[in-house]
């Protein structure tokens, strides 16, 4: 315990100062086709299935939460639950435009082509970045893609999930966990190569040059942590959107009651 207060500081320390500083002092911006073609690269899909299975959570979680306190107001009682049809047509109905906004503001990834040029503009210069894609676009560099890919994904998870945000299971996500789960298999797979495999010389040679191992510490640190805040921000949308949607489940909760009292 008494070595763990003494490194505390330390890491904190470096740690801040990873992510503070600038990584590189770049000469030329890349151009915008070399930027796209890096990105294209990376697909980012187990974070981006995660973040849909998590946001449809949370879009629920809001919607549910809307309907309780209604059903409170209102005295419904027990029987104003899930699996009633008023509730249900009224949790459709509540949901809908908050899964476009998932759909729009996360699991399409055009939000991210702004903050991903001026990520890159910050930390490479032009010739950077032309080395990153024509390195990645190789078999093994491929392969290096998905571990980055994946080493991002499980940052991120793991964020949302040690906060104890992610619930599971949770009714109304099952389709979304078992993509989840078939996602990460497959990157999983494609990520694999022989360490004993010829090809694992260019492998080492990349991620241990200087290039490799900034770009290596870009993703992992600035790009995670795009996607965190932009999670969250998302998250709090979601949230906001229910509430002001609430009066739309007045005439579910109308026919509710008229039902309840014939």
């Amino acid at each position: 315990m008494s070595r763990l207060r003494f490194f505390r500081p330390a890491l904190v320390a470096c740690l801040c100062l990873l992510l503070t500083a600038p990584i590189a002092a770049p000469v030329a911006h890349a151009s915008p086709d070399a930027v796209v073609a890096l990105r294209d690269l990376h697909p980012l899909r187990t974070t981006v299935v995660f973040g849909h299975r998590y946001l449809k959570q949370r879009a629920l979680e809001s919607v549910r939460a809307q309907l309780r306190a209604i059903g409170r107001e209102r005295g419904f009682g027990v029987a104003w639950t899930r699996g009633q049809s008023d509730w249900d047509a009224a949790e459709a109905a509540l949901a809908a435009p908050l899964l476009a906004r998932i759909e729009r503001d996360w699991t399409s990834m055009q939000w991210l082509a702004d903050p991903w040029a001026e990520m890159l503009a910050v930390d490479y210069r032009d010739g950077e970045v032309d080395a990153l894609v024509g390195h990645f676009e190789t078999p093994v560099g491929r392969k290096q893609a998905r571990i980055i890919d994946q080493t991002v994904a499980f940052h991120v998870m793991g964020a949302f999930s040690m906060a104890g945000k992610v619930v599971t299971p949770y009714p109304g996500v099952e389709a979304e966990q078992q993509a989840l789960t078939e996602v990460y298999a497959v990157e999983d797979r494609e990520m694999r190569f022989s360490v004993a495999g010829t090809d694992n010389i260019d492998a080492q040679t990349f991620a241990l040059s200087p290039l490799g191992a900034r770009y290596q510490k870009t993703m992992i640190i600035k790009l995670t942590g795009l996607l965190n805040a932009r999670l969250a921000a998302v998250d709090a949308a979601l949230v906001a959107d229910a509430r002001a949607a609430a009066a739309q489940a007045g005439p579910f909760a109308d026919r509710f009651a008229q039902g309840a009292r014939g």
